[in-house]
């Protein structure tokens, strides 16, 4: 059943055939979806009415936070996270039947297919988005190209499937934020997530006091990530989903993390999603990270000394490409 039968047009981010698009008809069956080359023009469509709502990525199983829709939640006023949608991601390798050496596609794409295009010599070259890449390749002319992008765009753009499943993991699952314009919606009946983003003082233990905020109230955290905050040399801003189990203790969390933040935004409290496609393995790894993610934060917690929580949110990181190296390990506790 469609949740938002009011909503005519949504927004996504990419060409028809795009992993987004895909998400966004998954969840708003009866709505025109409409592609946007960038996030940023995403959310400039969505405050201008041209949408009604957009359906944006913000975290991958495999590849970690979407920085760029993340920090544009942050950045853009008189919009709200109200849900999620969890899409299971199944990549193929997209071709004319020749030879491929090169393949294009999103850089996110590129890195859940690291193992298999290594394997094989193919290049990886970034592209804005898989389903243009897959319409670049049939219609550019240069020989020994390809793309990474879903079956979906095969067939949209008359390519050849010449590899399925190419994912590093096949568990490998993309969570989209529905996002729209309204007031944000706080911890009550009904709504068993939410996410928000805060800057902590810049202060011995000021990572640690935000934590207990939540831990103190047995609430657990499904994601923590950190982003550089611009102009500020060393100073981060976290960005935190958590499960609510008491609306009230969820509303005594905010508001003690309020007060003890310099800067704080609540993004939005949602139904959460569940998982469409993880096998009973993924499925099954995924609900133990979620029972142990709130003992992990209070782990942390416990290991962050004085002045710690530059340094640290700098060392914990997990070898990703340079352009996420800053982003906490916390975030394999995601979903």
């Amino acid at each position: 059943m469609d949740p938002h039968p009011s909503w005519a047009r949504v927004g996504y981010q990419g060409e028809p055939g795009a992993y987004s698009e895909e998400a966004a008809i998954a969840v708003l069956p009866k709505a025109t979806t409409i592609g946007f080359p960038t996030f940023t023009r995403a959310f400039d469509a969505l405050a201008s009415r041209e949408v009604d709502a957009a359906v944006l990525p913000v975290e991958n199983s495999l590849g970690g936070i979407v920085q760029e829709v993340n920090d544009l939640l942050w950045e853009r006023s008189g919009v709200r996270v109200s849900g999620e949608v969890i899409h299971p991601v199944r990549h193929c390798l997209l071709g004319r039947g020749e030879p491929v050496v090169r393949a294009l596609s999103h850089p996110q794409a590129l890195l859940q297919c690291r193992k298999f295009l290594e394997a094989r010599g193919i290049q990886p070259v970034s592209f804005h988005d898989t389903a243009g890449a897959a319409r670049a390749v049939a219609e550019g002319m240069v020989m020994g190209n390809g793309a990474i992008a879903s079956a979906a765009a095969a067939k949209r753009y008359g390519l050849k499937i010449l590899a399925e499943g190419i994912q590093d993991d096949d568990t490998n699952q993309t969570r989209f934020a529905i996002v729209d314009r309204g007031t944000v919606a706080k911890p009550g009946p009904g709504l068993t997530k939410a996410s928000l983003a805060f800057i902590g003082a810049h202060r011995p233990g000021s990572l640690v006091h935000a934590l207990t905020c939540f831990s103190d109230r047995g609430i657990n955290l499904t994601r923590l990530d950190s982003r550089p905050v611009p102009n500020q040399p060393w100073q981060y801003r976290f960005y935190v989903d958590f499960e609510i189990s008491d609306p009230q203790a969820a509303s005594d969390a905010l508001k003690a993390l309020e007060e003890e933040a310099t800067e704080f935004k609540l993004f939005g409290s949602y139904p959460a999603a569940e998982s469409r496609s993880a096998s009973s393995a993924g499925a099954r790894r995924a609900r133990r990270r979620r029972r142990t993610c709130a003992n992990r934060s209070r782990a942390l917690a416990s290991r962050l000394s004085s002045g710690c929580a530059r340094a640290r949110s700098r060392s914990l990181t997990l070898g990703r490409p340079a352009s996420q190296r800053r982003t906490a390990r916390w975030a394999t506790c995601s979903m």
